[in-house]
């Protein structure tokens, strides 16, 4: 009705109180405080989705970022009780964390059964995914004890690059952007944070990652490396199986 009649409309977030024009409040801070309010239903319920989904590879509403009425979660009770907890506890992060990852659902084994080898929404088992571009790097600088350089950072759109300034021991996990040049992360499926849509970051495999893999510099460089684990063990005299034990130990944390 107001654009009919040609008059402006007051600001106001979803089915939230319109801010009148004349009101000193900052209006981003009115929108904050909209934003983590307890009676907020669409906030708390998208971060818990997001978080979990992190963890179980599936959100209980997927894809993670389309929370409508007609795509409901594959398990609204869940969703509502996490929710509210999240919110019962401020917002906190760690604490939804922990919840998510003490729970029985996120412990279930990934060796399906007969009976739900095709179940790929309900968490009967573990869902197999693959881990992402940053964890991949750092775990396997944390394997071979030889951390990752980043020395430079793209210009964008304008080409060429520049020196990152990133210092030695900076985690994949730790780079402020995707300016950063690391093409083991660009062939691993890393976000370039271009659009605010969570379908940018990928995880399917192909012939790229396994080229990489084999012939690229990354794990080569580290393994050739003569500060690396393999070449510390190799010259203290610690025999082949003991240094393959190690390996899978440090990898896998098992034996």
């Amino acid at each position: 009705l107001p654009q009919r009649r040609g008059t402006p409309m007051p600001p106001a977030p979803p089915d939230g109180t319109p801010l009148p024009f004349d009101s000193p409040t900052d209006r981003r801070a009115y929108f904050a405080d909209w934003l983590t309010a307890k009676e907020n239903p669409f906030f708390a319920k998208a971060v818990v989705n997001r978080v979990w989904r992190n963890y179980l590879g599936r959100g209980l509403v997927e894809a993670e970022d389309d929370l409508r009425e007609t795509n409901p979660p594959t398990n609204a009770a869940l969703l509502d009780a996490l929710t509210a907890d999240f919110v019962a506890h401020k917002y906190d992060l760690k604490h939804l964390s922990r919840v998510i990852l003490n729970s029985a659902t996120y412990q279930r084994s990934s060796v399906p059964l007969p009976g739900n080898r095709d179940d790929d929404r309900y968490y009967s088992h573990y869902p197999i995914r693959r881990l992402s571009a940053e964890v991949i790097l750092d775990a396997y600088s944390d394997v071979t004890g030889v951390p990752t350089a980043f020395p430079q950072v793209s210009l964008g759109p304008t080409g060429g690059t520049k020196a990152s300034g990133v210092p030695t021991g900076t985690r994949a996990m730790q780079l402020p952007d995707s300016l950063v040049v690391v093409r083991f992360l660009d062939a691993f499926g890393r976000a370039e944070r271009a659009v605010s849509c969570a379908c940018e970051r990928t995880a399917d495999p192909n012939l790229g990652q396994a080229l990489h893999l084999n012939n690229g510099q990354t794990l080569n460089d580290k393994l050739r490396d003569p500060k690396s684990r393999a070449a510390t063990w190799a010259a203290a005299g610690v025999p082949d199986a003991e240094i393959v034990d190690r390996v899978f130990r440090l990898a896998l944390c098992r034996p």
